[in-house]
């Protein structure tokens, strides 16, 4: 499956699951974070990486699930 169809699904996909993608990639920011502390060298790098392009993920999920509540209602 293609970044772009994957990220189409994601686009289409219901808050729930939206919701648990965004804990999921939460949750590997956090156990990556842990685990750089404990790793050195290139592998630190790598790994640092994956929890970086992880929370940009979370940031952007974040911000796609924060639509609906911060659009202006017309009156």
């Amino acid at each position: 499956m293609s970044a772009a169809v994957a990220m189409k699904r994601i686009v289409e996909a219901s808050p729930r699951l939206k919701t648990r993608i965004t804990v999921a990639f939460y949750l590997v920011t956090i156990l990556m974070g842990g685990l750089v502390l404990l790793v050195h060298g290139r592998l630190a790098l790598l790994v640092d990486l994956i929890a970086t392009a992880c929370y940009l993920a979370v940031a952007a999920l974040f911000y796609d699930l924060s639509k609906p509540v911060g659009r202006q209602r017309n009156d």
